[in-house]
């Protein structure tokens, strides 16, 4: 079981409820983290969202259909 702790200003370690400076875990605790918190952290990082995907893509499109409208206009502007 997790619990806080607090350092106090006469440099000594208190349990708390509130605000923590550090968290103790047991022993197990910290290998199950050691073994398997980097592939959850690395997996919540860099795992493809579908949602983010299809929001960068139709910026683009929307970026380049107005880009190519715009250019078309100047380019008619520019021969007459």
């Amino acid at each position: 079981m997790s619990q806080c702790v607090a350092i106090q200003p006469d440099q000594t370690l208190k349990a708390v409820t509130g605000v923590c400076d550090f968290v103790m875990v047991t022993q197990a605790e910290f290998l199950e983290l050691q073994q398997h918190g980097l592939v959850n952290v690395l997996n919540e990082l860099f795992a493809f969202d579908l949602a983010t995907f299809g929001l960068i893509n139709s910026a683009a499109l929307v970026a380049f259909i107005t880009a190519h409208c715009i250019g078309r206009v100047v380019r008619v502007m520019g021969k007459t």
